[in-house]
């Protein structure tokens, strides 16, 4: 650190301890020399390429306790040509002084004005800055924000806390800035904190000086070149502990030191998480063949969390219940745990080693992390199966991909409105999927090499889809990947494979349309699609066009890409569907998931019939694992919303019969030395057992526990297996709805994420309405910001839930507004998405227009909930009638 920067450190701690920092000055009068410079358009996408930042010097006075905070940020900044002005951004600061410094030492002052409400900042020169090396210079303070936005304060269990989130726009708010990913530069940062606080950035801390004030000095480490987005600061009375040392080895040559941070008194419940994290660490490097590529490792337990996790270089925050797990934590917990972690560490090869070079290649970050944390949760814990993870994953996030309004991978970004919408299923799911299919087309060890020159090429550097596509083509030999690969992260969609041909014909052949459920029509487009079959003669692969024939030796009916990767889903004709049917319940996991999924988008396209599905799923219930279970607990409440009242009765009592089997013997109790296949397969089984067919009997198990908890009798019992700790909630309810308020005693007092957000959950299977009221009240004024997304992935599935919430919202949309980030606003429409007729349609677009307009995404969300339920009412149209018949008609 320089000796001037040592000096402007020094200066701004001893100014903003005495309180006098950033006290609101008057910011500089415009310059009268304008004429033309407001002319130029304002940039809401990019910012002009006229000078380049090269480094930031940040020091900040952070006090949590306090409803402001103070900063001082230099940027060294190369000018491309002569200016006087320049666009870059800052959002909501107050800007008591801004200069820029020449490289001669001259320095003059300029004027700051923020022209846009995405935080776009235009400074006028009162001189012309000429091209070459020059430092902006900015004083400031700023509010704390309350959204869980840019540098935010949480009060938590009576102590207060600073902490920041940047992805996508928000750096801005904690420092002027170029916030974008194009542009990565050195940090040094310095925070002036109170002495009884811990400082937690991005790198170690070089020095930490205390003052007479009861204030602390902390000077971190220079960053290697980041993004804004990236960097992270935590500050309060932090629990830090140790997580042990990943040693060195052939890819790194210093050891590595982990940590987890957590609010104060929950360090000790980061056990079970760290002892993971060194693992997943080794696991990436062995597969990458670089070593982890940052000084340290802090695992952040956040007390209030808008996201699941963010991937700041060094110092990744999380929402507190994927770290803090207590000793009885559920089998599917545990797993959380590992796949949370596995994909932020991915992240710091892929989007902080390497990152896009603007947020239209942000699938190069998450579509990667995605792909990526399959292989290191397996590599680290193989009993927990994650085998078919990704192939689940793809036909979930195909019920998005098939609507019209369905946006590409690749999507162009020319605004924040752009950039609200470009963190969905689409970037991380149908990403991911798609590599894995490539993946599996050129085999996995030329994959993993390509994987290894891409990051090696693009090392602290920005990288675009065109780098690493044609990168992987040229490591793989594989030119022909490059169409092909465009063709699915430039177009939107799924593709459709009719599939004739078997063991009379010796082939497969595959004839390719556009899937469209019923209700909507698609525009004719095509893909190159990587298509893999596993016949007797062995594997044959090929990249489909219109048409494609594979030949299949003696074997009959294979389905193709038999392990699961392929992005597309196919179709029989009615004999073939009936012949794959009676075979599955010989397939593996992934075979029947495959099965299921595209018995059941052919139902839903009029390529198969209701009877085939259920069918199906009586021909897997015997042998299917507990994953094929959880798939259908994705798919059957898309089914459930299509039936009318008199056919609910039907409805539960097939499932009742297909599935009741397989529970008999399972219990409410874990058994000593069980597998956690056991463990999930009875939670799975329950979920569908009790939510789907409300089956008294294994209700009534499931809710003696929680009667015995919370009205206690002689001879009951409480215990009940951790993976069943939801569903029993939501049985109990639903039994006794006099245990609501013992429930929501607790949801008020609690202070543990899982409980809250277990209560959520069987609050909304109730089919009271005043119940569900009172829970959301004390929601909205009791839980934690980041926490109110439960009601909504809750409560659009049920319809009485639905309602409840959707009134409530409209009748407490401000204080919704208060409280949540814009693009979590713009989302409140999707509380609809479960809904089956066509007024709900209107109710979408008054409530877009009346309230969501200007919300961050809105419009498109908004488009797809209107989608959902007109794709739901067309099925309802359509095979209604069939599906009722079936039901009655199946034994």
């Amino acid at each position: 650190m320089n000796t001037t920067w040592n000096r402007l450190v020094g200066l701004m701690a001893l100014v903003a301890v005495a309180g006098l920092f950033g006290c609101n000055k008057p910011a500089p009068q415009k310059p009268a020399h304008t004429s033309g410079l407001d002319a130029e358009s304002i940039p809401l996408g990019r910012l002009p390429r006229v000078a380049i930042p090269e480094r930031y010097r940040i020091a900040l006075k952070i006090d949590p306790r306090t409803d402001r905070f103070t900063g001082h940020t230099e940027i060294d900044v190369r000018f491309l040509k002569p200016r006087r002005a320049l666009f870059l951004h800052g959002l909501d600061l107050n800007v008591s002084g801004v200069s820029v410094r020449l490289k001669s030492g001259q320095s003059f002052p300029a004027h700051f004005d923020q022209v846009d409400d995405s935080g776009v900042v235009r400074l006028i020169f009162v001189d012309k800055v000429p091209a070459g090396e020059a430092t902006l210079v900015f004083d400031y303070d700023a509010p704390f924000n309350t959204s869980l936005q840019g540098l935010y304060k949480v009060v938590d269990r009576g102590d207060a806390y600073a902490f920041t989130q940047f992805e996508e726009t928000d750096a801005r708010r904690m420092f002027p800035s170029f916030d974008e990913p194009g542009f990565k530069t050195p940090f040094d940062i310095t925070v002036v904190a109170p002495k009884s606080m811990q400082v937690v950035g991005n790198t170690p801390i070089k020095s930490a000086k205390q003052d007479k004030n009861g204030m602390v000095d902390v000077v971190l480490s220079e960053t290697p070149p980041l993004p804004t987005y990236l960097v992270a600061l935590a500050v309060g009375p932090l629990d830090i502990v140790d997580g042990g040392t990943v040693p060195p080895n052939r890819f790194r040559s210093k050891p590595l030191r982990i940590r987890g941070i957590a609010a104060k008194g929950e360090g000790t419940r980061m056990t079970y998480a760290l002892s993971l994290t060194p693992k997943i660490v080794s696991a990436f490097e062995e597969y990458f063949g670089i070593g982890y590529p940052f000084r340290k490792l802090d695992m952040i337990a956040v007390p209030d969390f808008a996201a699941g996790a963010m991937e700041n270089a060094g110092a990744i925050a999380f929402r507190e219940r994927y770290l803090l797990l207590d000793q009885d934590a559920s089998v599917e917990d545990k797993r959380g745990s590992l796949i949370v972690q596995a994909h932020e560490i991915a992240h710091q090869w892929f989007g902080d080693l390497v990152t896009p070079s603007w947020w239209d290649d942000t699938w190069l970050n998450e579509s990667f992390a995605n792909w990526a944390e399959l292989k290191a949760a397996q590599a680290v814990v193989p009993d927990f199966d994650f085998s078919s993870e990704g192939t689940r994953r793809a036909y979930d996030v195909m019920d998005l991909d098939e609507l019209p309004s369905a946006r590409q991978i690749h999507q162009p970004i020319q605004n924040v409105d752009d950039l609200a919408n470009a963190f969905d299923g689409i970037t991380y799911d149908k990403g991911a999927s798609v590599l894995a299919m490539f993946e599996n087309y050129v085999g996995p060890e030329a994959w993993r090499k390509g994987i290894h020159a891409y990051l090696s090429k693009f090392a602290h550097r920005n990288a675009t889809a065109d780098d690493f596509v044609g990168t992987i083509a040229v490591t793989t030999g594989h030119p022909d990947l490059v169409g092909s690969f465009h063709d699915f992260i430039d177009r939107p969609g799924v593709p459709y494979m009719s599939i004739t041909g078997g063991c009379s014909d010796g082939a497969l052949t595959f004839v390719q349309s556009p899937y469209a459920p019923f209700g909507f029509r698609q525009p004719q487009r095509s893909w190159h699609v990587p298509v893999c079959i596993a016949g007797t003669s062995g594997r044959a692969c090929a990249i489909a066009d219109d048409v494609l024939s594979l030949p299949l030796g003696k074997a009959c009916a294979i389905p193709p890409m038999p392990d699961g990767t392929g992005y597309f889903r196919f179709a029989y004709d009615e004999d073939d569907w009936k012949s794959q049917i009676a075979r599955a319940g010989k397939l593996d996991n992934v075979g029947q998931i495959v099965l299921l999924a595209n018995v059941f988008a052919g139902l839903r396209s009029g390529k198969a019939a209701a009877s085939d599905y259920f069918n199906a799923i009586r021909a897997v219930a015997p042998t299917a694992r507990w994953d094929v279970f959880r798939q259908l607990s994705s798919d059957l409440p898309l089914l459930r919303r299509s039936l009318s009242d008199a056919d609910i009765p039907h409805y539960r009592a097939f499932l009742t019969s297909a599935l009741l089997p397989r529970w008999k013997g399972l219990g409410v109790l874990a058994r000593s030395g069980e597998r956690p296949a056991d463990a999930l397969l009875r939670q799975y089984l329950a979920v569908l057992l009790v939510t789907e067919a409300r089956e008294p009997g294994v209700s009534a198990q499931l809710a003696a526990p929680v009667r015995c908890r919370f009205a206690p009798s002689s001879g009951c019992s409480s215990a009940i297996a951790p993976e069943l700790r939801s569903e029993s909630l939501r049985a109990a309810l639903i039994a006794n709805p006099n245990l609501a308020d013992p429930m929501l005693k607790e949801l008020m007092t609690t202070d543990q994420e899982a409980l809250r957000k277990s209560i959520v959950y069987a609050f909304a299977g109730s089919d009271d309405p005043q119940m569900i009221d009172k829970l959301l009240t004390l929601a909205l004024a009791h839980m934690r910001t980041g926490e109110l997304g439960y009601l909504r992935d809750y409560m659009a599935d049920e319809p009485v839930a639905r309602d409840a919430l959707w009134s409530f919202v409209k009748a407490r949309y401000d204080d919704f507004a208060r409280r949540l980030t814009q693009p979590g606003m713009g989302g409140m429409a999707r509380i609809l998405d479960g809904a089956c007729d066509q007024s709900a349609v209107g109710e979408v677009k008054t409530f877009l227009q009346d309230h969501l307009g200007g919300a961050l995404g809105a419009r498109r969300r908004a488009a797809q909930t209107v989608e959902r339920i007109e794709r739901c009412a067309a099925f309802k149209k359509a095979e209604g009638a069939e599906i009722a018949s079936a039901l009655t008609a199946s034994p």
